[in-house]
Protein backbone atom coordinates (compact mmCIF):
# COMPACT_ATOMS: atom_id res chain seq x y z
CA UNK A 1 0.00 0.00 0.00
CA UNK A 2 1.46 3.30 -0.96
CA UNK A 3 1.28 5.87 1.95
CA UNK A 4 -1.59 8.54 1.15
CA UNK A 5 -5.00 8.29 2.10
CA UNK A 6 -7.96 10.79 2.14
CA UNK A 7 -10.31 11.45 4.67
CA UNK A 8 -11.87 14.84 3.71
CA UNK A 9 -14.69 16.75 6.12
CA UNK A 10 -15.87 14.55 7.89
CA UNK A 11 -19.74 15.11 8.93
CA UNK A 12 -19.33 14.85 13.40
CA UNK A 13 -22.72 13.23 13.71
CA UNK A 14 -22.83 10.91 11.02
CA UNK A 15 -19.55 9.88 11.38
CA UNK A 16 -19.89 9.51 15.32
CA UNK A 17 -23.24 7.07 14.73
CA UNK A 18 -21.92 4.81 11.82
CA UNK A 19 -18.37 4.38 14.14
CA UNK A 20 -20.55 4.29 17.43
CA UNK A 21 -18.55 6.59 19.17
CA UNK A 22 -19.23 8.37 22.31
CA UNK A 23 -19.19 11.92 20.65
CA UNK A 24 -18.49 14.40 17.66
CA UNK A 25 -14.70 14.07 17.47
CA UNK A 26 -11.93 15.13 17.91
CA UNK A 27 -10.94 14.72 13.84
CA UNK A 28 -7.84 16.60 12.25
CA UNK A 29 -8.11 19.41 10.10
CA UNK A 30 -9.48 18.97 6.79
CA UNK A 31 -7.28 16.46 4.83
CA UNK A 32 -7.77 14.63 1.10
CA UNK A 33 -4.09 13.59 1.29
CA UNK A 34 -3.25 11.99 4.35
CA UNK A 35 0.86 11.60 4.76
CA UNK A 36 2.94 9.19 7.43
CA UNK A 37 3.55 11.30 10.59
CA UNK A 38 -0.13 13.32 9.70
CA UNK A 39 -2.50 13.00 12.49
CA UNK A 40 -5.19 11.31 11.59
CA UNK A 41 -8.61 9.62 13.69
CA UNK A 42 -8.86 6.01 15.09
CA UNK A 43 -11.48 4.55 17.06
CA UNK A 44 -10.64 2.07 20.05
CA UNK A 45 -13.07 -0.17 22.16
CA UNK A 46 -14.90 -3.37 21.05
CA UNK A 47 -18.64 -1.96 22.38
CA UNK A 48 -20.55 1.24 21.72
CA UNK A 49 -19.91 4.07 23.16
CA UNK A 50 -16.28 3.67 21.30
CA UNK A 51 -13.47 5.84 21.54
CA UNK A 52 -12.44 8.56 19.09
CA UNK A 53 -8.86 10.08 19.39
CA UNK A 54 -5.92 11.94 17.46
CA UNK A 55 -2.49 9.69 16.71
CA UNK A 56 0.13 10.56 14.48
CA UNK A 57 0.59 8.33 11.48
CA UNK A 58 3.53 5.86 12.01
CA UNK A 59 3.71 3.76 15.12
CA UNK A 60 6.12 4.13 17.56
CA UNK A 61 5.66 1.28 20.23
CA UNK A 62 5.10 1.85 23.96
CA UNK A 63 8.57 0.84 25.09
CA UNK A 64 10.26 3.86 22.51
CA UNK A 65 11.63 6.69 24.55
CA UNK A 66 14.45 7.77 22.81
CA UNK A 67 13.77 10.86 20.67
CA UNK A 68 11.48 11.07 17.69
CA UNK A 69 13.55 11.29 15.36
CA UNK A 70 16.28 8.18 16.34
CA UNK A 71 13.09 6.07 14.83
CA UNK A 72 14.09 4.99 11.37
CA UNK A 73 11.71 2.20 11.08
CA UNK A 74 9.38 2.53 8.66
CA UNK A 75 5.99 2.61 10.72
CA UNK A 76 3.20 3.47 9.00
CA UNK A 77 2.07 0.21 7.18
CA UNK A 78 2.65 -3.02 8.69
CA UNK A 79 2.19 -6.65 7.60
CA UNK A 80 -0.58 -8.34 8.97
CA UNK A 81 1.45 -12.19 8.68
CA UNK A 82 4.30 -10.61 10.67
CA UNK A 83 2.81 -7.94 13.33
CA UNK A 84 2.03 -10.28 15.95
CA UNK A 85 5.57 -11.37 15.88
CA UNK A 86 7.57 -7.94 15.75
CA UNK A 87 9.19 -6.35 18.44
CA UNK A 88 7.57 -3.29 16.91
CA UNK A 89 4.02 -4.26 17.11
CA UNK A 90 3.88 -7.48 18.30
CA UNK A 91 2.21 -5.93 21.71
CA UNK A 92 -0.56 -3.61 20.35
CA UNK A 93 -1.25 -6.85 18.46
CA UNK A 94 -2.22 -8.25 21.45
CA UNK A 95 -4.20 -5.43 23.53
CA UNK A 96 -4.49 -1.79 21.20
CA UNK A 97 -6.35 -2.76 18.15
CA UNK A 98 -8.34 0.17 16.33
CA UNK A 99 -9.73 1.19 13.39
CA UNK A 100 -8.73 4.02 10.83
CA UNK A 101 -11.91 5.73 9.62
CA UNK A 102 -11.07 7.24 5.99
CA UNK A 103 -12.84 7.60 2.41
CA UNK A 104 -10.11 5.19 0.84
CA UNK A 105 -6.47 5.32 -0.28
CA UNK A 106 -4.55 6.11 -3.38
CA UNK A 107 -2.07 3.88 -5.36
CA UNK A 108 0.59 4.51 -7.80
CA UNK A 109 1.16 2.54 -11.10
CA UNK A 110 3.82 3.05 -14.06
CA UNK A 111 7.09 4.07 -14.80
CA UNK A 112 9.16 6.20 -12.16
CA UNK A 113 7.97 10.44 -13.98
CA UNK A 114 5.39 9.17 -14.91
CA UNK A 115 3.34 7.77 -12.38
CA UNK A 116 -0.29 7.38 -12.28
CA UNK A 117 -2.01 7.18 -9.03
CA UNK A 118 -5.69 6.11 -8.43
CA UNK A 119 -7.94 6.19 -5.79
CA UNK A 120 -9.19 3.11 -4.74
CA UNK A 121 -12.96 2.88 -2.24
CA UNK A 122 -15.65 0.56 -1.60
CA UNK A 123 -19.22 0.92 -3.15
CA UNK A 124 -22.37 0.93 -0.96
CA UNK A 125 -20.08 2.20 2.42
CA UNK A 126 -21.23 4.92 3.84
CA UNK A 127 -20.17 7.38 5.16
CA UNK A 128 -17.04 6.28 4.81
CA UNK A 129 -14.13 2.96 4.93
CA UNK A 130 -12.33 1.47 7.92
CA UNK A 131 -8.67 0.49 7.92
CA UNK A 132 -7.73 -2.29 10.32
CA UNK A 133 -4.53 -0.23 12.70
CA UNK A 134 -2.49 -0.91 15.51
CA UNK A 135 -2.17 1.98 18.00
CA UNK A 136 0.38 2.61 20.67
CA UNK A 137 1.12 5.77 23.83
CA UNK A 138 4.77 5.98 24.14
CA UNK A 139 6.55 9.09 26.32
CA UNK A 140 8.91 10.90 24.27
CA UNK A 141 10.62 14.01 25.94
CA UNK A 142 8.04 13.56 28.79
CA UNK A 143 5.03 13.77 26.39
CA UNK A 144 2.59 11.48 25.58
CA UNK A 145 2.24 10.18 22.21
CA UNK A 146 -0.92 8.44 20.68
CA UNK A 147 0.38 6.70 17.32
CA UNK A 148 -1.05 4.06 14.89
CA UNK A 149 -0.12 1.81 11.84
CA UNK A 150 -2.17 0.35 9.08
CA UNK A 151 -2.29 -3.04 8.40
CA UNK A 152 -1.30 -4.75 5.26
CA UNK A 153 -2.62 -7.90 3.41
CA UNK A 154 -1.84 -9.29 -0.02
CA UNK A 155 -3.70 -7.57 -2.49
CA UNK A 156 -7.22 -9.40 -3.96
CA UNK A 157 -7.44 -9.34 -8.19
CA UNK A 158 -9.07 -5.85 -7.86
CA UNK A 159 -6.10 -4.24 -7.22
CA UNK A 160 -3.26 -6.14 -7.61
CA UNK A 161 -2.61 -4.75 -10.53
CA UNK A 162 -1.66 -1.59 -8.56
CA UNK A 163 0.32 -3.53 -6.01
CA UNK A 164 0.81 -6.61 -4.46
CA UNK A 165 -0.76 -5.78 -0.88
CA UNK A 166 -3.18 -3.44 0.10
CA UNK A 167 -4.72 -2.03 3.52
CA UNK A 168 -7.03 -4.21 5.32
CA UNK A 169 -10.42 -2.85 4.96
CA UNK A 170 -12.77 -4.52 7.98
CA UNK A 171 -16.52 -5.04 7.42
CA UNK A 172 -18.54 -3.54 9.79
CA UNK A 173 -19.46 -6.95 10.73
CA UNK A 174 -16.16 -7.71 11.84
CA UNK A 175 -15.65 -4.37 14.06
CA UNK A 176 -16.20 -5.88 17.04
CA UNK A 177 -13.98 -8.64 16.75
CA UNK A 178 -11.35 -6.75 15.80
CA UNK A 179 -11.19 -4.39 18.24
CA UNK A 180 -12.09 -7.10 20.92
CA UNK A 181 -8.59 -8.23 20.64
CA UNK A 182 -9.46 -11.36 20.98
CA UNK A 183 -8.32 -14.89 18.73
CA UNK A 184 -8.90 -14.95 15.39
CA UNK A 185 -7.84 -11.63 14.33
CA UNK A 186 -5.66 -13.41 11.58
CA UNK A 187 -8.98 -14.30 9.85
CA UNK A 188 -9.84 -10.99 9.30
CA UNK A 189 -7.09 -9.70 7.72
CA UNK A 190 -7.71 -10.41 3.83
CA UNK A 191 -9.07 -7.80 0.88
CA UNK A 192 -12.35 -6.46 0.48
CA UNK A 193 -14.68 -8.30 -2.00
CA UNK A 194 -13.76 -7.68 -5.46
CA UNK A 195 -17.25 -6.93 -6.44
CA UNK A 196 -17.00 -3.70 -3.92
CA UNK A 197 -14.01 -2.31 -4.33
CA UNK A 198 -13.96 0.71 -7.34
CA UNK A 199 -11.21 2.09 -8.35
CA UNK A 200 -10.46 5.38 -11.17
CA UNK A 201 -7.43 7.53 -11.63
CA UNK A 202 -6.94 10.63 -10.45
CA UNK A 203 -4.87 13.94 -11.50
CA UNK A 204 -1.13 12.98 -10.87
CA UNK A 205 -0.90 16.74 -8.56
CA UNK A 206 -1.86 14.30 -5.65
CA UNK A 207 1.66 13.21 -5.87
CA UNK A 208 2.37 16.73 -3.89
CA UNK A 209 1.37 16.71 -0.11
CA UNK A 210 0.44 20.38 -0.57
CA UNK A 211 -2.09 19.41 -2.86
CA UNK A 212 -5.05 18.83 -0.46
CA UNK A 213 -8.73 19.74 -1.45
CA UNK A 214 -11.90 17.67 -2.40
CA UNK A 215 -10.88 17.38 -5.92
CA UNK A 216 -8.16 15.14 -5.26
CA UNK A 217 -9.99 12.21 -5.25
CA UNK A 218 -12.00 13.64 -8.87
CA UNK A 219 -12.06 11.04 -11.56
CA UNK A 220 -9.26 12.05 -14.23
CA UNK A 221 -9.32 9.07 -16.36
CA UNK A 222 -9.76 5.98 -16.16
CA UNK A 223 -12.68 4.45 -14.46
CA UNK A 224 -12.40 0.34 -13.32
Amino acid sequence: MCGRFAVGVPEGAAWAEWLATAEEGPWPAANWNVAPTQAVAIVTGAAAPRQQRLARWGLVPRWWSKPLAELRASTFNARSEEAHAKPMFRDAWKRARCLVPALGYYEWTGRKGARQPWFVTLERNAPGIAFAGLWAEAEIAGERLTSVTILTCAAGPATAHLHPRSPVILAETDWEAWLSCGEGGDALMRPPPDDRVRLWQVDPRVGRVSENGPEQIERAGLDL
